[in-house]
């Protein structure tokens, strides 16, 4: 009568192998949910990383902080494709440029963070910093007005 050990064994391996494999399609739909369209021209994405901030002080605004994560994460990528959009820019510019790509992955995780904390004060915080954070990459490519 040893078999239906063997049973409950395999009953455990389906369901050890199946569940996370049932939820990945959750994970990869949030995850696209999430996922910005980088443009083709710089200009167009500096317009798209200003309309994805925009939309973020507008979620913090409201206190939306479980939602906060979709638009931080979206100026994430979108800052992420600007050195590749900066070529022509100087070594010592492109340089900053590279630093604050990496600043600006760390704020969307303390975005993130804070959000899902509700912790209102530390959000707004991180979006402050994030917000000056893109004004100093900004001036790699634009006299300021």
């Amino acid at each position: 009568m040893k078999y239906p050990n063997f049973a409950v064994a395999g009953l455990l391996l389906t369901l050890a192998v199946g569940i996370p494999n049932a939820l990945a399609p959750q994970a990869i739909a949030a995850e696209a949910a999430t996922a910005a369209v980088v443009p083709a021209t710089l200009d167009a994405l500096w317009k798209s990383i200003d309309a994805k901030s925009a939309e973020l002080k507008i979620t913090i605004n409201r206190g939306a902080l479980d939602q906060v994560h979709h638009q931080a994460y979206a100026i994430r990528d979108l800052v992420a494709a600007l050195p590749g959009m900066s070529k022509s820019l100087a070594p010592e510019r492109l340089a900053k440029v590279q630093a604050g790509v990496k600043f600006v992955a760390t704020l969307a995780e303390r975005l993130d963070a804070t959000g899902d904390a509700k912790d209102a004060a530390g959000t707004k915080q991180n979006f402050e910093k994030l917000s000056n954070v893109l004004a100093s990459l900004r001036s790699n490519y634009f006299s300021p007005k």
